[in-house]
């Protein structure tokens, strides 16, 4: 089971030279969904090609949304971009979540967090929050992820911030400077990450000498459904106590679940259970 992670990772740069394809997805009033390639239109009507071939006419009045997507052709099935590509589970990748693009999203319901791109900036605004805590006490989240994308290279840069409750007049936060490069494309990418934490208490900032490891993976096993993993290497903690996380990730068109685990590589127990909730706007 430890090895599994590692062997997805490798399964993923494999595929990651696939070539995609781009496609529009118009949605009708009576609540159709037509997937393929406008090769003509006029005033009144698009005329869609499917990968099957097949040539549809679909009146513009009954239109009520039309999107362009990524997609792929494996084994006769036409693959739609995972929408959840700009992170892993708690991992960012290179990826940003695209212009305008939304969603909110729950990590083991315990962080709770909204999501929004602007051209290459994510931003990320969430909170800690478990059962008894009271609202003054709920740590809050603050991230941000720049991404550099061409034809060779997926860099990002960001940071995480958290602003720790405390009583009294003292200000406390923790948080992490992150660099991300990311192989591959929005269907299967490996991602390997440095992280430098840092403590804010007042104006005095206090940063890691050495920096934190995450190794992350995506890989694509049908249209719905995606493998995803995360290794985390903590300085000063051993590798055997280092935490990786593996789990299912089911794909709607709006909605995606995780259901997996985290565990340590030394671990023989039980691990403990992950589930995850993704709402895309």
């Amino acid at each position: 089971m430890k090895y599994l992670f590692f062997i997805i990772s490798l399964s993923s740069l494999i595929l990651c030279s696939e070539q995609n394809d781009q496609s529009i997805e118009i949605v009708t009033k009576d609540g159709n969904i037509f997937l393929g390639v406008i090769v003509d239109e006029n005033g009144e009507q698009y005329i869609l090609k499917t990968k099957d071939g097949i040539t549809i006419s679909i009146p513009k009045s009954s239109v009520i949304k039309k999107s362009y997507l990524e997609t792929k052709e494996f084994n006769g099935e036409v693959y739609r971009a995972d929408p959840n590509k700009s992170m892993y589970f708690f991992a960012p990748s290179a990826f940003p979540i695209g212009q305008n693009q939304a969603y909110c999203r729950d990590f083991c319901l315990f962080f709770p967090s909204y999501n929004r791109g602007f051209g290459n900036t994510s931003i990320q605004a969430g909170a800690f929050v478990f059962p008894g805590m009271g609202v003054v006490d709920i740590p809050l989240v603050l991230s941000a992820k720049y991404s550099l994308q061409n034809n060779i290279l997926n860099l990002a840069t960001g940071f995480m911030y958290v602003k720790m409750p405390v009583d009294g007049e003292n200000s406390f936060g923790t948080g992490l400077l992150f660099l991300t490069n990311t192989l591959g494309n929005n269907f299967n990418h490996f991602s390997t990450s440095l992280g430098w934490g840092y403590i804010k208490t007042d104006s005095d900032w206090e940063f890691s000498e050495n920096p934190l490891f995450n190794f992350a993976s995506n890989f694509r096993v049908k249209d719905n459904l995606a493998i995803v993993g995360e290794f985390w290497k903590f300085p000063d903690v051993d590798l055997s106590l280092s935490p990786f996380m593996l789990a299912a990730r089911f794909i709607g068109r709006q909605i995606a679940v995780d259901v997996g685990f985290i565990t340590t590589l030394e671990n023989d127990g039980i691990p403990f259970p992950l589930l995850n909730f993704t709402y895309h706007f």
